[in-house]
């Protein structure tokens, strides 16, 4: 951006700033100010335009955490300023007002210099709302980086699952990358998993392309898409979704899996871990519902339904046995 415009945007920042909070009796010398020309007009339909679209966003912690960050380089910027005099303006204002709109205006400069990490704890589940609009469901045990600039939008899903609700933008693509492999929306909403270097992408609405360095599948609702370490391609099969998206409901949902399979799956969400003390149970065949989170409470469960025993449990570990 040139001096001329970035100075033309802070003018416009102020005087939003002042008329937002009813301190400006100034209006003749706002209108004289933005019918210098154009780009005034533009510079401050812009900073209203950013103002509403905070306003919608404002519940987010990652916006709120991105905006104090932006507030701070703002700060920075106008301590290393010489001769600038538009900060002492806008300190006549709403200190929450100016904070917020100095975040807002700095905000996809500060989302271009970095990319931003989202994670979650084991059985911890976090939803966020990007600035877009575009909405993610973190499940338990999930790290990735979101970066965004001007001309797309990416999200690096380093381990774990998350459901995202994408808000198609043809201009910017927003796309995925895990276990090798490359997501792209196409107007979807989709779930991913990460898990020891293979994927599993399971289309819930809209349109999502599957791409490995071999392979590249379209998928359609219902299906999902396995790829990875050991995995030949893309490969593709029908799922029941309200089993793959129970999670998302506190509950895990299953259908004649085996008991080691079980296990592993309800261990993601607690720090006492079920441990199966013989070998011969892992293939006993379970099906049902399971709350997640509470493993002493799903080992009795199993042990009232199957043909097996707590033989221990402590802080860290509760073991099953052969009844």
């Amino acid at each position: 951006m040139n001096p001329t415009q970035d100075a033309i945007e802070e003018e416009a920042a102020a005087w939003f700033a002042k008329r937002r909070d009813g301190v400006c009796n100034e209006e003749a010398a706002f209108e004289a100010w933005r019918g210098r020309s154009d780009a005034h007009v533009r510079a401050y339909a812009e900073i209203e335009r950013l103002w509403e679209q905070w306003r919608q966003l404002r519940n987010s912690v990652r916006m709120r955490e991105m905006t104090a960050a932006a507030i701070e380089a703002a700060a920075r910027r106008q301590r290393q300023a010489s001769g600038r005099r538009w900060w002492p303006l806008l300190a006549a204002a709403s200190l929450a007002a100016i904070a917020v709109l100095g975040g807002i205006r700095l905000l996809p400069q500060v989302m271009h210099a970095s990319a931003v990490t989202y994670s979650t704890g084991v059985g911890e589940q976090r939803t966020e709302q990007l600035p877009d609009g575009t909405r993610i469901v973190l499940n338990t045990g999930t790290e990735m980086q979101v970066r965004y600039d001007r001309n797309r939008r990416e999200v690096r899903l380093q381990h774990g699952e998350a459901m995202f609700d994408v808000v198609h933008d043809a201009k910017r693509p927003f796309i995925i990358t895990a276990a090798g492999g490359r997501i792209t929306d196409l107007g979807t909403k989709f779930l991913v998993r990460d898990e020891d270097g293979t994927a599993l992408v399971t289309l819930l609405q809209g349109r999502v392309e599957v791409a490995t360095e071999a392979d590249t599948k379209q998928l359609v609702p219902g299906e999902q898409a396995h790829y990875g370490a050991n995995v030949a391609g893309v490969r593709v099969r029908q799922v029941d979704t309200t089993i793959v998206t129970s999670w998302m409901y506190g509950r895990l949902d299953f259908t004649d899996w085996p008991l080691d399979k079980v296990v592993a799956e309800v261990n993601r969400y607690s720090a006492v871990k079920l441990h199966l003390g013989d070998t011969r149970l892992a293939d006993l065949h379970v099906g049902g519902s399971l709350r997640t989170g509470d493993n002493s409470e799903i080992a009795d469960a199993l042990s009232a339904a199957l043909p097996l025993r707590v033989a221990s449990r402590d802080a860290n570990e509760i073991v099953l046995m052969r009844r």
